[in-house]
Order: structure tokens, then sequence, then C-alpha cells
């Protein structure tokens, strides 16, 4: 009897502590907005861009996410950016609430949204960050709007990588880029087991990629279905994961694999020539680069080599570079760091009035 009381006892613990895993907020929700943010829609006249805005607290800062990502990427840093920047963060055509627009994405598309964005709601010049695909945004702006851009943050922007027709050539980037095609588009819906079972990294000496069990696909995806039952108004923060995996999920699910399809096709890069963008940038710019390597069977496994690096800072006139082993979205993994190699670039770049 004894022991069936302490197995008993220690049951309901376990019952206790699991429920507590699931149902206490985490510290930083993947829903909801920042305090003192306000999240609204600007209608360009072609598009609905969804964005979220800050106090006003100083110069304009306008946050780009890169592909697949929303602005919700941009939580962990946007509370300490606003303390002295009147922050924006936009949500790409395509991506999160703003409009869906099949068949047209590309660079300079989606350049000029953000062209009529800075002119239609901030109002002003702004300083501009992107990461990945909007760090190549942010460059974008630097050239074409460079009325409307102080200093560019460009965050491990694929600069030459995603352009056609090298983009071919990485076989890495190429085939994960494929796998959001195929199992978040696919007209059965979007299958993140199947997307997850598709991840995976090189091995050494091997043509094949390492990838995700399927136990532990079938498992993290059950997780986030029973938040989703037990937690309809947070389907996204389950227990146990970091931010950036919680909100990571919601940008699978939520994006359209257009884009990506458009990186890989060529339509995105149409019409853009990186080199001649870099060299018209006129502005200070800050180029972060997160870990990379190249692989012989998958080519680069990361966003920039060290040749494109080179590249970029021989075309760029006022550019400063810092480099981190992280993960491709520094400000969700390593927000800290982000932080700080933002906040030293712009008190030179921009100082404040």
């Amino acid at each position: 009897m004894k022991v069936l009381k302490m197995v008993a006892i220690l049951l309901a613990v376990l019952v206790l502590i699991l429920a507590i895993c699931f149902l206490a907020p985490p510290r930083v929700s993947v829903s909801g907005v920042p305090e003192g943010f306000t999240e609204q829609q600007f209608d360009t006249g072609e598009v609905i861009l969804n964005y979220v805005e800050g106090p006003d607290n100083g110069t304009p800062l306008l946050l780009i996410p890169g592909q697949m990502e929303s602005w919700q990427g941009y939580k962990l840093v946007m509370p300490e950016l606003a303390k002295n920047h009147h922050v924006f963060s936009v949500d790409l055509r395509g991506h999160g609430k703003s409009s869906r627009t099949p068949g047209q994405y590309s660079y300079n598309i989606c350049g000029h949204d953000l062209e009529l964005f800075l002119k239609g709601v901030v109002k002003e010049p702004a300083i501009v960050s992107g990461l990945s695909s909007g760090g190549v945004l942010a460059v974008w702006l630097g050239a074409n709007a460079p009325e409307s851009v102080l200093a560019i943050v460009a965050e491990d922007p694929p600069m030459f990588s995603s352009m056609w027709p090298r983009v071919r050539e990485e076989k890495y980037m190429t085939y994960m880029f494929q796998a959001a095609v195929d199992t978040l588009g696919s007209p059965q819906g979007r299958d993140l087991e199947a997307y997850l079972s598709r991840m995976g990294i090189p091995q050494e000496g091997k043509d094949e990629l390492l990838l995700i069990p399927a136990p532990i696909a079938r498992g993290f995806v059950t997780l986030f279905k029973i938040v989703q039952a037990i937690k309809p108004n947070r389907p996204y923060d389950a227990p146990f994961l970091s931010y950036e995996m919680r909100a990571g999920v919601k940008f699978f699910m939520e994006y359209d694999v257009d884009f990506s399809r458009a990186t890989i096709d060529g339509r995105l890069s149409q019409g853009f020539d990186p080199q001649e963008a870099l060299r018209q940038v006129e502005c200070p710019m800050l180029l972060l680069q997160a870990s990379w390597s190249r692989d012989k069977t998958w080519g680069l496994l990361g966003a920039m080599d060290d040749q494109d690096v080179g590249k970029i800072r021989s075309l760029v006139k006022d550019v400063r570079y810092a480099h981190i082993d992280s993960g491709h979205g520094i400000h969700i993994g390593e927000p800290q760091w982000y932080l700080e190699q933002v906040n030293s670039f712009l008190e030179e770049a921009v100082p404040a009035s």
C-alpha cells in the first residue's frame, strides 16, 4: 500500500509539473506584441503590408525579416532597440499577415514595397536592418532609395549565393528551399512532420544528409498539436523549447512557399544586380556574418563564404564587419551579440541628435 501511495504521489507531482509547463506563459511568447508596440497594416496600392510600430523614441529603425520569417522574429531585440529608436518591423509580402502574391516575388518587387512603406509610413530617413533576404533588401533600399536610408545593417545576407544562376550550384540551399516547397506547399496542406523529416546536415565523407529521425519529427509535431488544443490563443508556445524553435514553427506554417520557389527558379533575383547595388550604397553599412562552411557535395552551408564577404567589403565605401559562430538568424539565436554590434555601429554611424 505504501508503494502504491508513493507511486500515486509521484504521478500527481508529474502531472502537476507537466500542467505547469504547458500552461505557464513563457518569458517571451510568440503571440502578442511587445509592450508599447502596436500592430497595423499599410496599403501600398498593390499589397497590404502588416507591421508593428514601437514608441517614437528616436531615429526610425526598420527591421526587415528574412525569408520564412515574420516580424515576431525580432521580438527578442525590439524592446531594447525601442529604447533609443522609433522601431518598425514589417512582414514582407507572402509572410505573416501581409498579402500573398504568388508569381510576384522578387527583390525588385519587395524592395519597391519597402520603399513605399518608408515614404508612406515612416516618412523620414531611417536605419534599415534586415536578415538574409531582408539584408539583401536593406542593400536594395540603400541603392534605390538613398534619400530614405541613413544606415544599413545587413545580417548574414545571401548577397550572391541566392542569385541566379549561382543558387543552382549551392545544392544545400536549393535542397532546403525545395523541401519547404514540397511539404509545406502541397495541395493536401502543410505537412510539418514531412518537412522536418527532410531536414538534415551533411555528413563528412558521405553524400547523404544526416536527417532528423522520423520519431523525433513526429514527437515534435505532436507536442505542438497538444499545445494548440490546450492553448488555442498561444498555439506556438510549446514548453521546453527555445523562442527560436517556437517562432520557427509559426514561420514555417504561415509563409507563401512560392517565395522559396522563386529563389530556386531565379525569379527572386531577376533584374537585380547585387554588385551594382552594393556600389551604389553611400551610407554606412554594418555587415554581420554567421557560421559557414563548404561541403564538396552540397556546396555552401550558410549564406556567405569569405569570398562573398570580401567582395561586399570591396564594393561598399563605408562598411563595418563582424562575425559570430552562430546560426543564420543572429538576432533570434544570439540577440545580445546582435544588440551589441548594432548599438555600437549606430552610435558612430547615426549619432543621436
